[in-house]
């Protein structure tokens, strides 16, 4: 089965069930969040926000505290967590969905967040995730990324569903082979509550998109050397 069919039928919602996040630790919670802090520490000023695997936007809702008035969307394959979401924060629009097909116009949004999905994402659908992503993201926007991080991509048995994997890697490099991408913040840190040593590392990295600086006029040729195409 396709990690992203079950995560849709069911182990979406597992997964929510497990990870519970209500009101009363929302402040808390945001408070310890190193996405948002990183997005704080750069001094971005969003005022479209979308939040890939939002869970039932409980990061969202700390974006709203931060950033009055601010349009608010978030995405998740947990029903359960949408629900949840749309009654507790009214504020939001959480639909659910998966990161491979973003039912958002081209360039709405000026910060795309991709909050701890991309490990539990069918492999081949990373090219159709970066484009997506890009796709709704404007030019001079940015898209902020929290995930595991580690130097060697592999795989390991999903702990909570039989025949689903995680997959471990440098999940900048969806973006940062295009050099309309640049990195502005990263920060590698081992993952709450985890053994330590590099599987248990992660990575929150805030990029930025600039289309209009990306291209320079060239090429750059030597003194004599003929013009290309």
């Amino acid at each position: 089965m396709q990690q992203r069919t079950s995560f849709l039928k069911d182990e979406g919602d597992a997964y929510f069930r497990r990870n519970p996040a209500t009101r009363e630790e929302l402040a808390t919670r945001c408070d310890k969040d190193p996405l948002l802090a990183a997005c704080g520490e750069l001094d971005l000023a969003p005022r479209r926000i979308l939040e890939v695997g939002a869970s039932n936007g409980w990061r969202l809702a700390g974006f709203a505290a931060r950033h009055p008035g601010a349009s608010l969307c978030g995405v998740d394959p947990s029903r359960a967590a949408v629900e949840d979401g749309n009654a507790r924060f009214p504020g939001l629009e959480l639909v659910q969905g998966t990161a491979d097909a973003l039912a958002f116009e081209d360039g709405r949004f000026d910060l795309v967040v991709v909050g701890f999905c991309l490990y539990l994402c069918d492999r081949a659908d990373l090219f159709r995730i970066a484009a997506e992503v890009d796709r709704v993201l404007a030019d001079g926007g940015h898209v902020a990324l929290y995930d595991f991080h580690v130097s060697r991509p592999y795989r390991r048995p999903y702990t909570h569903a039989q025949g689903l994997a995680s997959y471990k890697m440098d999940y900048t490099r969806l973006f940062t082979w295009n050099p309309a991408y640049t990195t502005r913040q990263q920060r590698v840190f081992s993952h709450p509550g985890g053994a330590g040593g590099e599987d248990d590392q992660v990575a929150v990295s805030v990029l930025a998109k600039a289309l209009h600086s990306a291209w320079p006029q060239g090429p750059l040729e030597a003194p004599g050397a003929e013009a290309g195409a």
